[in-house]
């Protein structure tokens, strides 16, 4: 490349790093509206969104073991929703070691 082509490069790096900084913030920030938001703490209902499994799946799994973020509240089954998000991203039941 000549030294002409290298200067005119240069003189538009700044701006190019501009266009891309707002085209990948821009981006960022649809992901971030397209993804649902769960409190701290979900029901079943919303596990089984989160996790794609049944609500009766999700019971069954915890009777054996199988969900470490299920907490008992009352007479409900929680889950912490970090942890359950963490539990389906390293593979769901096949995680857990028997």
């Amino acid at each position: 490349m000549d030294n002409l082509a290298l200067m005119f490069l240069e003189s538009i790096r700044p701006e190019l790093n501009k266009i891309v900084e707002e085209a990948v913030m821009s981006a960022m920030g649809k992901m971030q509206q397209q993804v649902p938001r769960y409190p701290e703490k979900v029901n079943v209902e919303q596990a089984a969104e989160i996790t794609g499994y049944s609500k009766n799946s999700l019971y069954q799994m915890h009777s054996r073991g199988q969900l470490p973020c299920a907490i008992k509240v009352g007479a409900k089954l929680m889950f912490r929703t970090k942890e359950l998000q963490e539990w389906v991203e390293n593979g769901g039941p096949d995680s857990i070691q028997q």
